[in-house]
């Protein structure tokens, strides 16, 4: 079995992995396994750009994004 020593983590990590850990009902070592497993499903779950531009809100009107080049600058050639 391995262990894993939290010793050298900065007293603020240790205190917010407890503080979450407490929050979610979980032990310390659950805490961090489900930390660690959300980490390593998100890069390892081939989603294409398409599938991640599908999953984005449809938040907005095209107008809202609409560029306006009122600062651009002479240049000559």
């Amino acid at each position: 079995m391995t262990s894993i020593n939290l010793d050298n983590l900065s007293k603020d990590n240790r205190d917010h992995l407890q503080q979450r850990a407490a929050i979610h009902g979980r032990s310390l070592e659950s805490e961090l396994d489900f930390i660690l497993t959300s980490v390593f499903k998100l890069t390892t779950e081939e989603n294409s750009l398409k599938d991640l531009l599908l999953a984005m809100p449809d938040v907005g009107k095209d107008e809202d994004f609409h560029r306006v080049r009122d600062n651009a600058r002479e240049v000559s050639l």
